[in-house]
């Protein structure tokens, strides 16, 4: 009798601890998909700003920025709470129109290589390249190439020789076979040291998708991410082998660019089902490599082949497509915004100016913030008031020989020459004519001054960069950058 009741004790015990463990797996499942009334499979459901918790008046002011200064966008879709609480389409968009979305195609591929790998089509991010194309890569080839994994293709950092924008980019697009020309480029840097951007590492991703399922990449995206979300949508461009383009050439509405982050907000949970791996999605949105720092948004991170970037203050990542296509996720705002634009080459400005509207947007969403301090224009000599109004003289003016005339030829911040400096003033001159220097810290050690300020705009405000230096020249401060050689290491999370 006494051994029953212990067994049965035993078993009562095992069920209790049986009916914790399910408990508490309930709750980490619940807490990685957020409850939600309804799934937007169908159709998206409308709200209203209020009933969300945003400020309609910010989101006009949203809008405004829209209106004055992107002249190119087709639509901007607000996704708070699951629901639909703005939807306006600009020029030629309308709720039906399919964009092409360039690079957001890679934010696509990339989940296509995630939910491979928890099939088993993929063994791990650590496979290396020469696996799946070995007659692209010979013993004579760089012995650094035969390194390149598939994690360095997801981060842009296989170290090929690119520039997205000239040569490299167009010699690989015109040649007879692409996955050959990406992987034969010449090999600059050892894998996983220097970030890249290079669309021909994304469609090598395609290419191994396609050979790791034996199906093409638009007939796995179908089945596995399309279908599931209610994307009908879709359509993708070949390359002249055959395969899908892994960097570009995809069109979704923006209504399925908004699936896409909301699939991304519930950490890739859909209607009560895992569509892409929770720990796929959380990899693939946090900082894996640092990408590049600009003098008015700060600087960008990159997951796999998503962006990194904070948006008002909050966690975000964001799906980035040239010509201003983008999704833009915020999990502690459960907000989701996505924007289309006319895919042919745009009018100034192009699309790193959206990244205000961003922000613009989460400001909308009532919550509590650090107060503010506001901005307290220093005390300046006469030298370095003058300056700092001839720099707002010479972007107010658009006068290219003037803005080159205040900063030093010896300049150098985080690797950008003033070349490089200039260069994002030059190309983007009738965006850029509205912003401010406004100067909040200024000490002087000899020749060198050590400042501290912000690029003030009607829109935004931004903090110059950390450690910026000026340098007088013949009687004369300007720009002298902060002397760095390269972007500061930052830890990679594997």
């Amino acid at each position: 009798m006494s051994a029953f009741i212990r067994d049965a004790g035993r078993s009562v015990c095992l069920v209790l601890v049986l009916f914790l463990f399910a408990a508490l797996s309930e709750t980490a499942s619940g807490d990685s998909q957020k409850p939600r009334e309804y799934w937007p499979t169908t159709e998206w459901k409308t709200s209203t700003p209020e009933l969300q918790g945003l400020d309609p008046a910010r989101l006009r002011v949203a809008d405004a920025f829209v209106r004055e200064r992107l002249p190119d966008a087709f639509s901007l879709l607000v996704v708070k709470n699951g629901y639909l609480v703005f939807e306006k389409y600009y020029s030629f968009g309308s709720s039906y129109k399919i964009a092409v979305v360039h690079s957001v195609t890679k934010s696509v591929t990339s989940a296509l290589i995630g939910i491979a790998l928890e099939k088993g089509h993929l063994q791990s991010v650590d496979q290396k390249l020469i696996e799946f194309f070995p007659e692209y890569v010979s013993e004579d080839s760089d012995p650094r190439r035969k390194q390149i994994t598939i994690r360095h293709l997801l981060t842009m950092s296989a170290g090929f020789r690119w520039d997205d924008r000239g040569p490299s980019m167009a010699n690989w697009y015109t040649g007879l076979d692409w996955i050959e020309g990406a992987i034969q480029l010449p090999q600059d840097h050892s894998p996983g040291e220097v970030f890249t951007y290079n669309s021909s590492n994304s469609h090598i991703l395609s290419a191994i998708l396609t050979k790791a399922t034996q199906t093409s990449t638009l007939d796995f995206a179908r089945a596995n991410l399309f279908e599931p979300l209610g994307i009908a949508s879709a359509y993708w461009r070949k390359d002249p082998q055959g395969y899908f383009i892994g960097g570009f050439g995809l069109g979704l509405s923006a209504r399925d660019l908004a699936k896409i982050g909301f699939l991304y907000l519930n950490n890739g949970y859909w209607d009560g089902r895992s569509v892409v791996p929770e720990e796929w999605v959380q990899a693939s949105t946090r900082l894996q490599i640092s990408a590049f720092g600009h003098p008015l948004y700060g600087r960008f991170g990159y997951g796999y082949q998503w962006w990194v970037k904070e948006v008002d203050g909050c966690r975000s990542f964001r799906a980035w497509g040239r010509r201003g296509q983008y999704i833009v996720v915020v999990p502690e705002l459960d907000l989701v915004i996505a924007v289309t634009s006319n895919p042919q080459m745009p009018h100034p400005p192009t699309s790193i100016h959206y990244s205000p509207l961003f922000d613009l947007v989460a400001t909308a969403v009532k919550r509590e913030r650090p107060a503010k301090a506001p901005l307290k224009a220093v005390g300046l000599p006469e030298d370095a008031a003058a300056f700092v109004d001839r720099f707002n003289r010479a972007i107010a003016d658009m006068d290219s020989a003037k803005i080159a005339d205040t900063i030093s030829d010896r300049f150098l911040a985080f690797g950008a020459t003033k070349r490089m400096f200039l260069g994002v003033f030059l190309d983007t001159m009738s965006y850029v004519r509205t912003i401010k220097l406004v100067l909040t810290g200024f000490d002087v050690e000899g020749n060198i001054a050590r400042i501290e300020g912000a690029i003030t705009d009607k829109y935004f405000e931004r903090p110059i960069s950390p450690g910026m230096l000026l340098i007088k020249e013949n009687g004369q401060w300007k720009w002298y950058g902060n002397q760095l050689q390269k972007i500061p290491a930052i830890e990679k999370i594997s």
